[in-house]
């Protein structure tokens, strides 16, 4: 009764009280999921602004639990990329770009391109060739998960790498991971640079037998255009240089090569009975 008495006597205070209420229950109205993105991309601004990267990765990753956002995607992405608040991880950074690519930001998609080389060269030096291949299965089936071929995916994306190497003089490097393409993919043009290098002797002991042997798997692998006439151009060059006996004993060699497997040709019975048959 004293309690019904004081609310009585103060009427006015309630009814005061009574309108601040609903006001904070007006306030706190939940906000729309556009409403909490667009907060939470103004404060990862802010954040970034102020170089507080931490918090602003925290800030984007919450708006990507919420939708697919092409800002969030492109700055968490170059996070990574730099190791900005978080462990680099050019995988990580290349999945984000690659999704702000489908957004249709281009600039993105060539940030993907990048940060694919970066991960294929990180460590390599202390890689065989088929952990190269391995790595690069892994990171199109974490970037691309779309794609409908994801070995010939890992091709491209080796053969990218390699040749952008090939083309720079990087030749240890290209011949590795054209190595990883064409032994593990089976992939002819890379089968044929590897060739190319054996050929040389760039990146690689100079070997006119390992070259022949790959020409040969290229020109069977879709590379025939200009394969052949490298693979031909060697058999040749034995035929004329070699006696009938020389030129068995070398194709026995290749043979038994393929048989048995060495650095620069993996077994491969098939090839090995091919070989037998110029015995």
């Amino acid at each position: 009764m004293e309690i019904v008495e004081m609310q009585n006597s103060n009427e006015h205070e309630h009814e005061s009280h009574h309108h601040h209420e609903h006001d904070l229950h007006h306030h706190e109205k939940p906000m729309t999921q556009e409403e909490v993105v667009s907060s939470l991309l103004v404060l990862a601004q802010v954040a970034l602004d102020s170089g507080d990267y931490e918090s602003a990765t925290e800030a984007y990753a919450s708006v990507l639990k919420l939708e697919p956002n092409e800002t969030a995607q492109y700055n968490l992405g170059s996070f990574y990329a730099r190791g900005l608040g978080v462990k680099r991880d050019f995988m990580e950074a290349a999945r984000l770009f690659h999704q702000a690519e489908l957004l249709g930001n281009a600039r993105a998609g060539k940030l993907c391109g990048k940060c694919m080389f970066d991960y294929v060269h990180e460590g390599i030096d202390h890689r065989a060739p088929i952990d190269v291949y391995a790595a690069m299965a892994v990171f199109v089936s974490r970037v691309y998960p779309e794609a409908t071929d994801q070995k010939q995916e890992v091709n491209r994306g080796l053969f990218a790498v390699a040749g952008t190497r090939f083309n720079g003089g990087s030749y240890d490097e290209a011949a590795k991971v054209f190595r990883a393409a064409a032994e593990f993919g089976n992939d002819g043009y890379a089968q044929y640079y590897l060739g190319e290098l054996y050929l040389s002797g760039a990146g690689l002991p100079q070997n006119d037998l390992a070259a022949l042997y790959w020409f040969d798997c290229a020109a069977d692998n879709g590379a025939a255009d200009v394969a052949i006439k490298s693979r031909d151009d060697i058999l040749n060059a034995y035929r004329q240089s070699l006696s009938a006996s020389e030129f068995s004993e070398m194709m026995a060699m290749l043979a038994d090569w393929c048989e048995s497997g060495t650095p620069d040709v993996p077994v491969n019975p098939a090839k090995a009975a091919q070989w037998r048959e110029f015995v």
